[in-house]
């Protein structure tokens, strides 16, 4: 067998997850500079650009198939929600795509190196 056929193929939940984490490090970065942000507090705008800069690293890594990545991403959900609480936003509808990305994550995790 050829080195290529033995590679793992990506699974489809993974290439939409990565999807989406790209549309939301996007919307992160457009919070940075918005004037709601800065209403919200001097601490939200460096939060918005960390968190987008963690969900493109941690995109890029599921991307290659890397738990240490997976781990990331969850632990960038984990902490939005938690920022969402602290400032008086959260919802249940906040948590429902997440916590779907978390348990595909979490199914995937053994395709994963």
């Amino acid at each position: 067998m050829s080195e290529s056929s033995l590679k793992l193929q990506k699974p489809m939940a993974i290439t939409i997850i990565c999807f989406i984490g790209v549309i939301n490090a996007a919307q992160l970065s457009f919070m940075v500079w918005s004037p709601v942000s800065r209403q919200l507090g001097a601490f939200y705008p460096y939060y918005f650009a960390s968190s987008a800069v963690i969900s493109l690293v941690s995109v890029t890594g599921l991307w290659f198939l890397r738990k240490w990545a997976a781990w990331l991403y969850i632990f960038a959900l984990i902490s939005n929600q938690l920022v969402l609480v602290s400032m008086g936003l959260w919802e249940f509808s906040a948590v429902l795509i997440p916590a779907i990305i978390i348990a595909l994550l979490l199914k995937n995790l053994d395709k994963m190196s």
